[in-house]
């Protein structure tokens, strides 16, 4: 199995190391900037897209991360490099926590729920000005490895898109792990998951959790690529603006996350004499992919998986 995709590393390593030496830093920028926010709705893709549930809390794992991290960072001393993940392992006890609540809550009530969240969180943020700076926001301290200072985006795409492959691969793993067969009964129908001994209770969490995690991943990533972190960037809209990215990419699908993220960024690039108008463009794109082609522009690509049959291979209630 490695010895066939040997090939598609080794051109995707070449694909990386040439676009670093002849890219400019602006268009490096630009390329992480889709890295990160990919991560971000890879937790999207597994919470919605893989276990089916409904989900308008990742911009609030979003500002956990980033702010996290930032605090971490100013306030006790923890590199940027330590900070980050340990931000985002917190996010996804979070997450864990999140769906253990939502053990009787599902549909349009899950989507008010996590909205809450959101809510919750961007208001912490801008009301704590002692820790977090308040509306006017926080300066983001810059990562530095090994003595090197990190603080533009070329430099930064030396760090974020290798995050992101990685990310990647774990999510493709996932989907074809026994844990993923889970999550997929489970979006099936939680009753038939739990007749035939899936633990729902459990796999619900994991998969905000697994969301937690890639969010806040992704946010202390977008903040260090940003340098600065605003309050008004983690509320319900730019939830909304996840959703959308993941959508239009494809719910479903790993590559869905990274394609969306890129359209969503340089639809911006293409139209900046609209600035105005995005948020019209934007919508009009959600909405002809939900009538159209709710499977989005990975489904061109790559042929959907199909659903899990049955968890014939996960004996009795499922342990992961």
């Amino acid at each position: 199995m490695l010895a066939k995709k040997l090939p598609a590393y080794a051109a995707a390593a070449l694909l990386f190391g040439l676009a670093y030496r002849y890219l400019p830093e602006y268009q490096l920028y630009q390329v992480s900037l889709i890295a990160a926010t990919a991560i971000i709705v890879l937790g999207l893709v597994v919470v919605c897209g893989i276990a089916g549930q409904i989900s308008l809390g990742q911009a609030a794992f979003v500002a956990l991360g980033g702010y996290g991290a930032a605090i971490l960072a100013t306030r006790l001393g923890v590199p940027l490099y330590a900070g980050i993940p340990l931000a985002a392992a917190a996010c996804a006890l979070l997450g864990y926590l999140l769906g253990l609540a939502t053990l009787r809550v599902s549909g349009h009530y899950l989507a008010l729920a996590t909205m809450a969240v959101t809510a919750i969180v961007q208001l912490a943020v801008i009301n704590l000005d002692d820790l977090t700076g308040g509306a006017a926001g926080m300066p983001m301290p810059p990562l530095e490895i090994a003595g090197h200072v990190l603080d533009n985006g070329a430099s930064l795409y030396l760090v974020i898109v290798p995050v992101f492959a990685l990310s990647y691969a774990l999510v493709r793993n996932l989907m074809r792990s026994r844990i993923g067969r889970a999550f997929g009964a489970v979006r099936q129908g939680e009753i038939a998951a739990a007749a035939m001994g899936v633990n729902v209770l459990h796999y619900k969490a994991s998969a905000f959790a697994a969301s937690g995690f890639l969010g806040a991943l992704g946010g202390g990533l977008l903040g260090a690529l940003s340098s600065y972190l605003d309050p008004s960037q983690y509320g319900i809209t730019q939830t909304v603006y996840y959703l959308a990215i993941a959508v239009v990419g494809g719910m479903a699908s790993p590559l869905g996350a990274l394609i969306g993220s890129a359209i969503f960024v340089f639809i911006p690039e293409v139209l900046q004499g609209l600035q105005s108008y995005l948020g019209l463009v934007f919508a009009l794109l959600l909405l002809a992919f939900i009538m159209l082609r709710p499977a989005g522009l990975a489904s061109f690509i790559v042929r959907p998986r199909p659903a899990p049959a049955a968890l014939s291979t996960v004996p009795g209630e499922a342990s992961e």
